[in-house]
Order: C-alpha cells, then structure tokens, then sequence
C-alpha cells in the first residue's frame, strides 16, 4: 500500500502511461531542433494547458524546469540583491529556506519570519506585517507538506498590492488538489513539480513569471533557435530554459493535465477532505496519539505516538502491512518547533484520490494494533541528538 504521495504520486492515471510509452516508441527529435515541429507544439500546448490551469494570461510565461527546487533558486538567485529583504514562513521546505539562507549568511540578504500555529496554519495578516521598505520578496508555501495546511494566498496577494514586494507561491502541495487561480492571487511567481498532484514524471517542474518581472536567468546556453545570437536571448521562456528540455516530462504533463480536467480538481480535493477527515478522527480517539493535521484537501495526516520515534512507526507500517509512508523532519525543519515535534519531526501518510476505503481501513486497524501493544514497543531511552534550527536561531 502507498501512503507516501506528498513525496510523489503513485500510481499514475493510465492515460499518462500510455502517452508516455507512446512518445517514447514514437516519437523523434528534439523540440525547436530537430525538423518537424509535433514535439515542439506538444510543448507549446503544454505550456497553454499549465497557464489557463494556473489561471495566467501569458502562455509563455511558463517555464519549464526540472523540478520545484531548481525552479526556486532561479527566482531567488536571479532576483535578490545586496541589501534585499525577504519575508518568509516556518512551514517552508529546504527548497526555499537552504537558498535563502546561503545568501543571508553571505551577508546579501535579510530575513523576516512568520510563525504558524500548531497545525502548520500562517496568519495572512503577519505576512504583511513583516513587509519593510526593502523587502524585494515575500515566499509562502501554499501547502505545508508537513500537516496539509493550506495557506490564504488570496488574502495574502491582496494586501501585498499596497507594497512593492513581489509574491512568490510555492505550489508543490496543492497543485492538482485545490484550484489555483492567479487572478485571485496576483503572485509574480508559482513554482510547481510535475510529480506530486500534477500526476505527472519526475523530473519535470517549473513556474510562473509575471512578464513585467526581471530576473537573471541560472543558466545560459543553447536554445535551439536564434543561434545567431551570442548572448542569451531575452524573450520569453526562451530566457529561462537552456539546453534540451525534458520533453518526457512535458509529455506526461501534458497527459495529466487532460486527466485533472476530466475527473474535477473539485472531486479530488472533496475525496481526500473526506478521507483525512475520516483518519484524523480516527487516530486522534487515542490518549496516546497527537495529530498535527486537521481535515484537508491535500491528503496528508501527519501524527505520532507517545514515546515511540516516528521512524520506528514508519517502520511498523512497512514491515507489518507492506505500507509506505514517512517519518522524520520531512524536509521542512522549521515548522516542528511550532508543532512540537522537535528533535525527531513525525509520522506522515499521505494518500490519493486512487487511495481505496479498504487500504485505509487496514492502515487504522494497524495503528490500532501498534496502540494496543504499546507498553512492548516503546522506546526504552530516547537518545541524545544535534539541536534542530528553529526561526529564532537562523
């Protein structure tokens, strides 16, 4: 059983696997290369499906990465400047806070911080608070990967009109989960990966850029056209995407997308809301159980039991019921002091819409075995370990 989709989706729509096994036995070339151009308009196409997804005007404002991390350190190193400040949140994953704070400790940037409340939830109001006159950019996380709180970004985008910060929203989480429309939002950039809620390959990401907004691109080189040209081309997504684009990923994207459309991003998100809601309720009847999730539309319920290390349930679930899940810091280690999770994070499963009943009623009639032999599996000494980083001591 796979409960491990806030890392990447498992399975994949059949329709995906079938257009990408039928571009690999295909289909020829390399887009704006090689002659012909149906790889090139399937990219082309893509582009038009993630802008009217993401609720942009501008096609050629998508560009195409390898994934959501390459996709934020081409807008954090390209935008920020000596003596930039940036505000930011706790629940932000290493994606954006191991960039971030490269620059501060090279003595480039400033940082504030937004706290969150025990479920991982930000209060949009603080964001705006923080704002100073040099604040260049503001990131928020639109998903935690942690608890599956979502964030106000619509209120959050409104007030920063009055501002001259740009909005930058990480989209990793919710993309494919919930509706995301920037006319709402108003970001100058939505960073997405193709792997998780998109439902596509890995290896494949990028974002959105207001096209009022400059920013110097992380790579230079071949673009398959104006060869010309010895200096980079600065038109749009040309700027961003040198070298061969990964047009597998592309591909399974454009597939996807076809998918979400055809099944309702709205019937997705209302299943799993039903499905964490059902699991919260569930494991939180235990004295012994503290959860860190409320119900939501991201499918991550994120726990752990008394006096047992996450990583030790984590393994329970594998080696009792073959279930995949994940235990730790997840990747986002500044949102556990505010859930208390520190040093050791927590349990996290995190299913799909594919996600049957009688999965998760295997999973909680496990849990329910792990509570009832507890006095037999409990840690007998919790060890020392290395002090975690939290908002205050980076």
């Amino acid at each position: 059983m796979y409960f491990d989709n806030a890392s990447t989706s498992f399975p994949k729509p059949q329709a995906v696997i079938e257009g990408i096994n039928n571009y690999l036995a295909y289909e020829q070339g390399n887009s704006q290369r090689t002659t012909g151009k149906k790889n090139t308009d399937m990219i082309y196409e893509t582009r038009k499906k993630l802008a009217n997804f993401f609720g942009v005007k501008s096609i050629n404002s998508m560009i195409f990465t390898s994934n959501a991390t390459e996709s934020i350190n081409v807008i954090i190193y390209g935008l920020l400047e000596q003596g930039d400040h940036v505000v930011t949140t706790a629940t932000e994953h290493n994606s954006v806070l191991r960039p971030l704070l490269d620059l501060k400790e090279k003595g480039i940037i400033t940082i504030s911080w937004v706290d969150c409340d025990s479920y991982g939830a930000i209060n949009a109001s603080s964001v705006i608070k923080k704002v100073k006159e040099n604040t260049k950019l503001v990131i928020v996380n639109h998903g935690s990967n942690v608890t599956g709180a979502i964030q106000d970004i619509e209120k959050i985008g409104s007030q920063l009109k009055s501002t001259d910060a740009h909005f930058l929203i990480d989209t990793s989480q919710t993309a494919g989960h919930i509706h995301i429309d920037n006319k709402n939002i108003l970001a100058d950039f939505i960073v997405f990966t193709g792997h998780k809620g998109l439902l596509g390959c890995t290896g494949i990401g990028g974002f959105y850029i207001n096209p009022e907004v400059q920013i110097n691109p992380l790579k230079i080189g071949g673009t398959g056209v104006l060869s010309e040209l010895l200096s980079q081309p600065q038109g749009l997504p040309l700027k961003y995407e040198s070298g061969t684009l990964n047009s597998l990923g592309i591909h399974s994207l454009y597939h996807s997308l076809d998918y979400l459309n055809s099944i309702s991003i709205d019937t997705i998100g209302k299943k799993l809301e039903k499905n964490t809601d059902w699991i919260v309720k569930r494991i939180s009847g235990y004295e012994d159980i503290e959860v860190y999730s409320r119900k939501n539309k991201l499918g991550i319920v994120s726990f752990n039991i008394s006096k047992v290390q996450p990583v030790r349930v984590s393994h329970f679930l594998e080696e009792g019921i073959k279930l995949k899940s994940r235990a730790g810091l997840l990747c986002a280690p500044l949102i556990h002091e505010h859930l208390n999770t520190n040093p050791f994070g927590c349990v996290r499963v995190s299913i799909s819409h594919f996600t049957t009943d009688e999965e998760i009623e295997k999973f909680l009639r496990f849990i329910d075995e792990i509570i009832h032999n507890l006095s037999n599996i409990r840690n007998i000494k919790v060890p020392q370990v290395y002090e975690t980083p939290t908002i205050y001591n980076v």
